[in-house]
């Protein structure tokens, strides 16, 4: 009867755990879906604020763990400001700089779009195999 109970339990926890993630899953998929769906609106040249107003809206569905921080300093005496939407996500459930598109903008006004400007994103998300392990407990 233990082990029916101990097996029970793993089972109700596997469930919990694909519903979690399945759930975030579906909101990062959405994410990706919005942003996709109005991201070629933007246009450089634009403001902050006009750029803001057609994307941030997509990325309403996260939570503020999810969300790339801004970034923000003076160059020559221009004030340059990146701001990062999530534009895709990788199955490895790890945050990484390639899930996002960032908007590098000098004096509010938008002068870039894309990783090119910037390097490339310091941080990537890594496909890696799954292996699966299962615990049998034989009882005779």
């Amino acid at each position: 009867m233990a082990i029916w109970k101990n097996k029970e339990m793993k089972n109700i926890i596997l469930f919990i755990t694909v519903l979690m993630l399945a759930g975030c899953a579906s909101r990062w998929q959405q994410t990706v879906n919005n942003y996709m769906a109005v991201a070629n609106q933007v246009e450089l040249g634009m403001t902050k604020q006009q750029v803001e107003s057609i994307l941030r809206p997509t990325q309403n569905l996260l939570r503020n763990t999810e969300i790339k921080q801004s970034d923000r300093y003076i160059k020559d005496s221009v004030n340059v400001g990146i701001i990062y939407y999530r534009s895709g996500w990788q199955s490895d459930g790890i945050t990484t700089d390639d899930e996002f598109t960032p908007y590098l903008f000098n004096d509010n006004k938008l002068v870039a779009i894309g990783w090119a400007t910037l390097q490339g994103p310091k941080s990537q998300g890594q496909a890696r195999s799954q292996t699966n392990v299962s615990n049998t407990v034989i009882v005779y």
